[in-house]
């Protein structure tokens, strides 16, 4: 995983950066026909981790009601996480060095918080662990 800010992964931090996204920066990201790689791969990653195929189209069809998706993401049950679903996050997508916060936040408000939401939740999922022994 790229290096990251010990607060720009933890998750209440995280969580309360979360709420700071404006409406019209959702409805920015939705409209992006052909969007960059980075914003991409960080809705794939969402879209995964919230039990949606990984499209771009998906991904659209999350941010159009932009008051549920916030919802879904601040209510995320983060303590229960498939290890399938982790796995995939983690090799598939944290540890891909373009996806980084630093990146991110050259793209757009919105797709840096989520970017850090994955992020979070990767490293909660991954303390969780260390912390129960598996």
């Amino acid at each position: 995983m790229a290096t990251q800010k010990n607060d720009s992964t933890d998750i209440e931090v995280v969580l309360k950066d979360l709420k700071k996204i404006n409406k019209g920066s959702i409805t920015e990201l939705k409209s992006l026909i052909n969007p960059s790689q980075l914003i991409k791969m960080v809705m794939e990653a969402v879209c995964i981790l919230l039990g949606r195929t990984p499209t771009w189209e998906q991904s659209r069809k999350l941010l159009s009601d932009v008051n549920n998706f916030m919802q879904q993401i601040q209510n995320y049950d983060k303590d229960n996480i498939s290890p399938e679903v982790i796995t995939k996050i983690r090799n598939e997508y944290t540890s891909d060095p373009e996806f980084s916060v630093e990146k991110a936040k050259n793209m757009s408000g919105a797709i840096w918080k989520l970017c850090s939401w994955v992020i979070a939740i990767e490293k909660y999922d991954n303390l969780k662990k260390s912390a129960d022994g598996k």
